[in-house]
């Protein structure tokens, strides 16, 4: 598996930034500046992000389930359709991200900045209680 890592780096550094359909489930993705790529349709159910930046990521139809992404960067990400149930998105900053359509169940959002964020049912801002 870090091989694949290592691979999608290495492109992503060559100026790829469009990568569906991966498998990177369980994977440690932290840390790493990865703005702007697209990973759609990927798996990345119990992945590591801790830190990462996903600025302007592309991340529809994405599994995030039981993901950690911790301090994340995801301002302006698209999140439409994403499964983040059970997600770890403390301290994250999703200002602006789109979560039409995504699953929300258990995800924690505790200190995270959601700050223009669309709702799952793509009309309002994201409220928690």
């Amino acid at each position: 598996m870090q091989s694949s890592i290592q691979n999608l780096i290495e492109r992503y550094q060559q100026g790829e930034r469009v990568f569906h359909g991966l498998d990177l489930s369980g994977c440690d993705l932290s840390h790493l500046q990865l703005p702007e790529i697209d990973l759609s349709y990927s798996i990345l159910s119990e992945a590591s992000l801790v830190g990462t930046d996903l600025a302007w990521a592309v991340l529809r139809d994405v599994n995030l389930t039981n993901a950690n992404l911790t301090y994340a960067h995801l301002h302006r990400a698209n999140l439409r359709r994403a499964n983040l149930t059970t997600a770890n998105l403390q301290r994250a900053d999703l200002r602006a991200a789109d979560l039409s359509g995504a699953i929300i169940v258990n995800t924690i959002f505790v200190d995270t900045n959601l700050w223009g964020v669309v709702a799952p049912d793509g009309l309002s801002t994201l409220q928690l209680r």
